[in-house]
This record gives C-alpha cells, sequence and structure tokens, in this order.
C-alpha cells in the first residue's frame, strides 16, 4: 500500500511539473509581453571580422548591437 502511495506522489508530482513548464513556455512564446525575440529581431550571421558585436545591459533588457571596425 505504501509503495503504490509513494509512486503515485511521484508520477502526479512529474506530471503537475510538466503541464506547469509547458504552460510557461507557451505564455512566453504566444506574445503578451514580448519575452522572445523574432526571427527578424535576430543579428544576422556575418562571415566578416570587420564587425563586433557590443551588448548593452538595461533593467532586464540587453541590447545587441554590431558595429563596423576600422581595419587600418
Amino acid at each position: 500500500m505504501m509503495r503504490s502511495l509513494f509512486h503515485t506522489t511521484i508520477l502526479a508530482t512529474t506530471v503537475a511539473a510538466t503541464v506547469a513548464v509547458g504552460l510557461a513556455s507557451a505564455a512566453i512564446l504566444s506574445g503578451g509581453q514580448d519575452r522572445a525575440a523574432t526571427k527578424g529581431d535576430r543579428l544576422p550571421v556575418v562571415a566578416s571580422s570587420n564587425y563586433v558585436t557590443v551588448e548593452t545591459r538595461g533593467n532586464g533588457v540587453s541590447v545587441l548591437n554590431r558595429l563596423p571596425v576600422d581595419v587600418d
């Protein structure tokens, strides 16, 4: 009896955690607060090394800028 109660508790906790993570992921991706960057907002990959990426951090926001570097 105790063994089945223990396993049932573990199973119920696992299901509840899985549902919670799924709901949180859906909330982030569905919009609302726009916490996930859209594909158009991402920096493109540049094969040239004439650029440097500068990160500016604010209150809960991180902004990346790619700036050209002068090579003499």
